[in-house]
């Protein structure tokens, strides 16, 4: 017997909210020991503080990072055909290459380009270089 796609969604939705009870439930449990070291134990005191420590320096890293983190990006399946300078014409445009896959017909590029770039101007930046793009890009991620 065949399973529709509904019940396969269900069962991802439970695992999901399992893992989400699970988590909570933890959560719980962490802040009911933290809570009874602070209010029992002899050393509430140092445990407060070092907490306290830990958070702040997670946000000054998080603060200090932020600017220095790459911009956001997207991963990209074409393929194409005459490989004319393509390192100098990807890299004008912040470009990555990540993977080429030849093959007998065309080769196929995996590429990270800038979140702002769309297929349409992917292909007409190959096209304008010297490529036959054989099909219109797929993103990936």
């Amino acid at each position: 017997m065949e399973h529709s796609k509904p019940s396969v969604h269900r069962a991802r939705r439970w695992r999901r909210d399992t893992v989400e009870l699970a988590a909570a439930f933890l959560s719980i449990t962490a802040a009911d020991l933290i809570a009874k070291v602070i209010l029992h134990g002899s050393d509430g005191a140092v445990v407060l503080a070092t907490s306290a420590l830990a958070l702040l320096a997670v946000a000054l890293l998080h603060a200090w990072w932020s600017p220095h983190a790459p911009p956001p990006t997207t991963l990209w399946r074409v393929r194409t055909t005459a490989l004319a300078h393509t390192h100098t014409t990807l890299a004008d445009h912040r470009i990555t290459l990540l993977s080429l896959h030849p093959h007998p017909t065309a080769d196929e590029l995996f590429l990270r380009t800038p979140r702002s770039l769309d297929p349409a101007a992917l292909t007409a930046l190959l096209i304008t270089t010297g490529h036959t793009v054989e099909d219109t890009p797929t993103r990936i991620a």
